[in-house]
């Protein structure tokens, strides 16, 4: 056999002259009577106990690493050289540029000559695709749907139509062409021409009439609109303010009636009182009207102002007989201001009491639930006391003015009375706590 050592020196065989003197040896070789077979045993035992020594030896023999390692590096580039060769081959085969598999498959799929390409042309062809036949099949120009809208075919719809709005058309067409005729008794412009006629033959008639009253129609609507603003101005701020009550005037202003200007002064009680935010409607006239068309405009001030009582204020000398100065109508009240007293700064005693009483009124409305704090019988009963005192009080007032030599003494008594008044009217208020 051939040994390489440390100085690389190989040698081919070895004669060795052993003395063995180990008993285990020598027994185990004992047991072989030939000495050739003896020699051979001994020579198999020496390798094996080379082998055991080399296993046991805590280095390894560099040789034998090298060895070993040297095969196994050799084995492993030979299957990294085989991997890569079989992966390249692989990868080729399916990814290769035109010819690999993988390429291959999506231009039959999406390319243009591809399967989806085809089953996009089969069903989207504008020209021969299956919706584009359905579409004109169902509603193109050939369909039954199309040719219904042709308006060339006179069994369409389109020509049914227009046949039934001109038949309609015509026949309206008719109907007002009669309206405008004068050969037709009841048409609108034979009514027309005889509401014109029977207009013109009024205003013929009227025109001296008009002539005289227009200019005197003017000056009292004029008057009218002065009395009202100094009514407001010299007396209803001063009242309201005092009772901290906030006053304006809405003469001539829309309310919430539409196109309705009923109703010239509004009061909307404060904060300090019982009914915060509810309104009294004044309505101020200084001409004749009848008690019941003032009744009836008074209500529709109310609804316009949106108003809980209401009074109307007649200027002394236009009161209807039924008012007098002082009257109460259902929860509204009905009195009257004399204009001199008026300018001369006096006591308005019929539309102060009016007010405050019907301010009363309003907070005993908003407390109806209380029952201890309000005796709306007291108050009923001292607002009817008031409506026969007044009358007292204007003949004692009369009686003051026109009578001379007694005029202190009767104006004395009316001073009293009208104390008694305001006291009566204090004990409504307290009653009321407002």
């Amino acid at each position: 056999m051939s040994v390489q050592f440390a100085a690389n020196e190989v040698i081919s065989d070895l004669d060795l002259n052993l003395v063995i003197t180990d008993r285990n040896i020598l027994s185990y070789l004992a047991q072989f009577d030939d000495e050739d077979t003896r020699s051979e045993k001994a020579v198999e035992a020496l390798k094996v106990g080379v082998i055991a020594i080399q296993s046991a030896s805590p280095t390894l023999d560099t040789t034998v690493v090298q060895t070993h390692f040297g095969d196994l590096e050799s084995q492993m580039r030979d299957s990294l050289t085989t991997f890569q060769r079989d992966v390249k081959g692989d990868l080729t085969r399916y990814f290769a540029d035109g010819e690999g598999i993988v390429p291959k498959s999506i231009e039959d799929f999406f390319g243009e000559s591809g399967k989806l390409a085809s089953t996009f042309q089969r069903f989207f062809d504008p020209e021969d695709g299956r919706l584009s036949q359905l579409i004109r099949c169902q509603i193109g120009p050939d369909s039954s749907f199309g040719k219904s809208l042709d308006p060339e075919n006179k069994q369409g719809v389109i020509a049914v139509l227009e046949a039934r709005v001109q038949e309609l058309v015509e026949a309206k067409l008719d109907d007002v062409l009669k309206e405008f005729s004068l050969d037709e008794d009841g048409s609108a412009m034979s009514r027309m021409q005889s509401l014109l006629s029977t207009s013109f033959e009024k205003i013929n008639r009227a025109l001296g009439h008009i002539d005289g009253t227009a200019e005197e129609s003017e000056k009292g609507h004029v008057k009218g609109i002065r009395f009202e603003k100094e009514l407001y101005d010299d007396f209803f701020v001063n009242q309201c303010v005092n009772l901290d009550d906030e006053p304006a005037l809405v003469r001539g202003k829309p309310g919430f009636i539409d196109g309705c200007k009923t109703g010239d002064l509004l009061a909307t009680l404060g904060e300090t009182t019982g009914a915060p935010g509810e309104n009294i409607v004044v309505e101020v006239k200084e001409k004749s009207v009848r008690f019941k068309d003032a009744i009836d405009e008074l209500q529709e001030a109310k609804r316009n102002r949106r108003a809980s009582i209401g009074i109307y204020v007649f200027a002394k000398g236009h009161e209807p007989d039924e008012v007098g100065d002082f009257r109460r109508v259902g929860e509204d009240y009905y009195c009257t201001v004399d204009r001199d007293e008026l300018r001369c700064g006096r006591a308005l005693t019929y539309f102060d009491a009016a007010y405050k009483i019907a301010r009363t009124m309003v907070v005993a409305a908003a407390r109806k639930d209380s029952v201890e704090e309000v005796d709306l019988k007291f108050i009923e009963e001292q607002v009817d006391s008031l409506i026969a005192w007044s009358d007292r009080i204007e003949d004692m007032s009369t009686k003051a003015r026109t009578i001379q030599k007694s005029g202190r003494l009767i104006e004395e008594v009316a001073t009293d009375l009208k104390a008694e008044f305001d006291r009566r009217l204090k004990d409504i208020q307290k009653a009321i706590r407002c």
